[in-house]
């Protein structure tokens, strides 16, 4: 069993603390010739920037990054008798050859279930536009051609 005396240091050393804890850093008041004190406002908190920077992917950014989904067209994507082929081009705008992936994937619209991902590997002089082309990539006769997606993507192999 605790004494009262305990009861009563351990009160005073919390006041004394959070005394200190509450005078530290203040600046100290400076009385006015009326007899008002008046304290300088000192922020304590640094605003956060909670918006993120934002830029048009098609346009050249510094260090020369761009959009080249930009740049591909889907000409087709579609199923014969259960055997789906994609067709498409891809134009260079840019002065310097590019060495990329396009990634054609089928996803189902069900449950989001990637069904394949087929890819394609080009090099692309400047200014040239160069066919996209996947020839029976994926065959399956029980894929419903409305419950499928065709989703495509473009990465540069040089970087």
């Amino acid at each position: 069993m605790r004494r009262p005396l305990t009861y009563a240091a351990g009160l005073a050393l919390a006041v004394t603390s959070l005394l200190g804890v509450a005078a530290c850093g203040q600046p100290e008041p400076a009385p006015t010739e009326e007899g008002t004190v008046s304290v300088p406002i000192q922020p304590t908190l640094t605003p956060y920037e909670t918006q993120t920077a934002s830029a048009d992917p098609s346009e050249a950014v510094p260090g020369g990054a761009f959009d080249l989904e930009a740049m591909l067209e889907t000409d087709s994507c579609d199923q014969s008798g259960g055997v789906w082929s994609f067709a498409g081009t891809f134009a260079n705008t840019t002065d310097e050859a590019l060495d990329i992936r396009v990634a054609i994937s089928l996803v189902s619209t069900a449950d989001l279930n990637v069904l394949t991902v087929h890819e394609v590997d080009l090099t692309v002089p400047p200014h040239e536009t160069l066919p996209v082309e996947a020839p029976d990539f994926y065959a399956d006769q029980d894929v419903d051609p409305a419950a499928v997606q065709c989703l495509t993507g473009v990465a540069d192999k040089g970087e």
